[in-house]
């Protein structure tokens, strides 16, 4: 969802995700990013990251070289796209603005989830468990449940969260490495960080947050009804929204 009173073509949120097909054992991928207001552009570069690492080398979930080349392709496009900007903008009221926001590549935190299948042990009967790895680099979150507990996570609590810049001005930021294991009805979610922020407040509160998640995701009108509804009562930042939900199952 994006901000309030906005256009959902102006959201600088993104997510992507790239599944097997049906029968056939492979690798699922889900990643979200979400971009920077603060640089023209964020909408677009979030867009590109999120394709991109769902296109990548799978050593792009363990290896911070081969994340850093993703970023690079990737960015490929931005010296076009700032001067369409910086062109679209040159005799507007507000041209010294987009100047501004143009001086700075844009920017985006990304998240990216990668679901391996379970081994079969020698038996197609038999059910395993799976391998999952994840790569991060900002505030876009990730929490893995089981059985009604939180058994793995990805939360970034810094003010100033890293992010990934479609240019080298800035140096790059180290992502950070998780793997484990999944199994059969494990539960991942990936969101980007306004809503990653709600989750911390309720489970710190006592409270299961995916419970709730669950309750509204199903259908769209009832999430976008309920982000309002949050937004409304001061719950929930009134920023961009972006939440994927995968359960695992038999593969």
């Amino acid at each position: 969802m994006p901000k309030s009173q906005m256009n959902a073509s102006k959201i600088e949120d993104a997510a992507a995700m790239l599944l097997p097909p049906t029968g056939v054992r492979g690798e699922a991928r889900l990643v979200v990013a979400d971009g920077s207001s603060g640089s023209a552009g964020s909408g677009w570069w979030a867009d590109r990251l999120v394709r991109a690492l769902c296109a990548a080398p799978g050593r792009s979930f363990h290896s911070g070289d081969a994340l850093a080349a993703v970023a690079a392709d990737a960015a490929l496009g931005w010296p076009s796209l700032r001067r369409d900007l910086v062109a679209s903008a040159a005799m507007g009221p507000r041209a010294w603005l987009a100047r501004v926001r143009t001086d700075k590549s844009p920017a985006a935190t990304l998240l990216g989830l990668r679901l391996l299948p379970a081994p079969r042990n020698g038996d197609p009967g038999v059910v395993g468990e799976g391998k999952w790895q994840a790569v991060a680099v900002g505030d876009s979150s990730m929490f893995q449940v089981r059985s009604d507990l939180v058994v793995a996570s990805e939360y970034c609590q810094k003010r100033v969260p890293p992010v990934i810049r479609a240019s080298s001005d800035d140096p790059a930021q180290p992502p950070n490495f998780q793997q484990g294991l999944w199994r059969d009805r494990d539960v991942f979610y990936l969101m980007t960080d306004a809503l990653a922020r709600w989750w911390k407040r309720r489970a710190d509160e006592g409270a299961r947050p995916w419970q709730l998640l669950d309750d509204v995701c199903a259908v769209p009108e009832d999430f976008r009804a309920w982000v309002a509804a949050q937004r409304a009562n001061r719950a929930l930042q009134d920023d961009d929204i972006t939440l994927l939900r995968a359960e695992c199952g038999p593969w």
